[in-house]
């Protein structure tokens, strides 16, 4: 028995007789096998699944509507088709947009059920579509700069890469809206330019609100923001100590700028009206040539512009030339006091000036200013320098100058009860007589001073002759007095 069950023959007969039976129950239970089959499906309603419009051109169109946006579905199948299809993600459902053109429309939707499960119903089966053609525009690229650079500094113009233009992309009903297309950049407490800094670009309408539909081309661009120091031109003056070597002049003297460019804090560049950190000693030019000085910065001051100044300076042999009857220029004469030039007589004086010839042939009398100064002197007879004002490399020759000056009380009358002489000049008018008295000639114009007068020729220097030139430098190392805005004479001359 044992061995005829080990067959393989006998094992292939028993297997099928078992599957016979099995089959035939199956099959034959005519009463019991419906009911039993019908236990096994489910039908289940799926709320909510979203539509996928599909097939778009959205190079040229935007969908402006999707009515609705979800579907209702009810679907038949297995529980465990049923369960391994429980989230409305496994459901899909589209719209075919393809064929659709701008405007509005009733399309059909499509399901795609998850595999073992059949649609029973959808609701809605059909959609309402709007289409909106869509416009491109050229914008300018605009920077907001957020935040304060550091102490002082200041935010340059901005520069975007790779040409400062962006395409917009949007629905025609929404281009108009667009306002600002560009970005923000920080530069708080920047004291460098920045340099490369990416910045993505965003459309906002009049409002500041951001229009999410608007595709830009480029999306991202490259910003350069210059962070610069507030700066300032001014005129630049070169100061000269020293003296030229005895007989020798400057005869020519070229810089290779006029002016120079500041850079620093706005409060510290505002009190330059003029930049004269340069100075030449003239003891050390001995011939011709040039000279190379740095510009240095100030106090608080970041930068000079250019760095550098070039000199061409040609020295020559000095000459001198007269100038006659100069006229005197009286200064610092307190209140109350009156003042007369009493030798020379004439109130005039010869002065002799130095330089090269070419300089020479251009100074003349109107170029040159006599000034006595007679702070703190009270009445009496005084000899007082005079202090000569000449042009830029030209100097004063042969031995100092000087006058007489007698000064009075001029609120005290004179005895006899006659006015006062009206010839004292007031603190700053030349220093002149009108030499008339109750002597003097008519037809001449001479004539004796009163008692208390010295003698005098009747001519006086115009009292309009223009002032000179007051440049304190001059050509042969003799450096002339400059008068201080307070020691400005009454007439208005320097």
């Amino acid at each position: 028995m044992d061995k005829w069950l080990n067959h393989p023959t006998a094992l292939k007969i028993i297997s099928l007789v078992i599957g016979i039976l099995m089959w035939a129950v199956v099959h034959f239970d005519s009463e019991k096998t419906p009911n039993t089959v019908a236990t096994l499906t489910e039908t289940r309603d799926i709320d909510g699944v979203q539509i996928k419009p599909v097939g778009m051109d959205d190079k040229n169109y935007a969908l402006r509507l999707l009515d609705p946006e979800g579907v209702h579905l009810t679907v038949r199948g297995s529980r465990s088709d049923l369960l391994l299809a429980s989230h409305n993600s496994d459901y899909e459902v589209t719209v075919d947009l393809s064929q659709a053109t701008e405007g509005r429309m009733v399309q059909p939707v499509k399901v795609h059920l998850p595999r073992g499960l059949e649609l029973i119903d959808a609701q809605p089966s059909s959609v309402t579509v709007v289409l909106e053609r869509l416009l491109t525009k050229e914008f300018e690229v605009q920077i907001n700069a957020e935040g304060t650079p550091g102490k002082g500094y200041k935010i340059g113009t901005p520069l975007v890469k790779p040409n400062g233009r962006v395409h917009v992309t949007l629905p025609a009903d929404e281009m108009d809206e667009v306002a600002f297309v560009g970005g923000t950049v920080s530069v708080d407490g920047e004291e460098e330019t920045v340099n490369d800094k990416k910045m993505k670009l965003v459309a906002l309408d009049k409002d500041g609100n951001e229009l999410p539909d608007a595709v830009m081309n480029p999306s991202v661009v490259e910003v350069e923001i210059p962070i610069t120091k507030p700066f300032k031109k001014l005129p630049l003056q070169v100061n000269f100590t020293g003296n030229l070597s005895e007989g020798l002049a400057v005869s020519t003297f070229k810089q290779s700028v006029d002016a120079v460019t500041i850079y620093g804090p706005q409060d510290v560049i505002d009190k330059y009206e003029f930049y004269d950190a340069l100075t030449i000693d003239l003891s050390q030019l001995k011939q011709s040539g040039t000279m190379e000085l740095d510009v240095k910065p100030g106090k608080d001051v970041a930068s000079v512009d250019p760095a550098k100044v070039t000199f061409e300076y040609t020295i020559v042999t000095a000459q001198t030339k007269l100038i006659p009857k100069l006229p005197v220029t009286i200064i610092g004469l307190s209140d109350g006091l009156k003042a007369k030039v009493t030798l020379p007589e004439t109130a005039n004086v010869d002065a002799t000036i130095a330089g090269a010839p070419n300089m020479l042939a251009q100074v003349g009398a109107k170029d040159v200013q006599l000034v006595a100064d007679l702070s703190g002197l009270g009445p009496g007879s005084h000899v007082v320098p005079l202090d000569m004002h000449v042009p830029r490399f030209i100097g004063q020759a042969g031995s100092p100058l000087s006058v007489t000056v007698t000064i009075t009380d001029g609120t005290v009358a004179p005895p006899g009860g006659a006015q006062t002489d009206g010839s004292t000049p007031a603190s700053g008018q030349p220093a002149t007589d009108t030499g008339t008295d109750a002597n003097a000639d008519p037809s001449t114009g001479t004539g004796n001073a009163d008692s208390g007068g010295a003698n005098d020729t009747g001519k006086d220097a115009p009292a309009d002759t223009p002032p000179p030139d007051n440049d304190a430098g001059d050509g042969t190392g003799n450096a002339a007095r400059e008068i201080t805005p307070d020691e400005k004479p009454a007439n208005g001359n320097p």
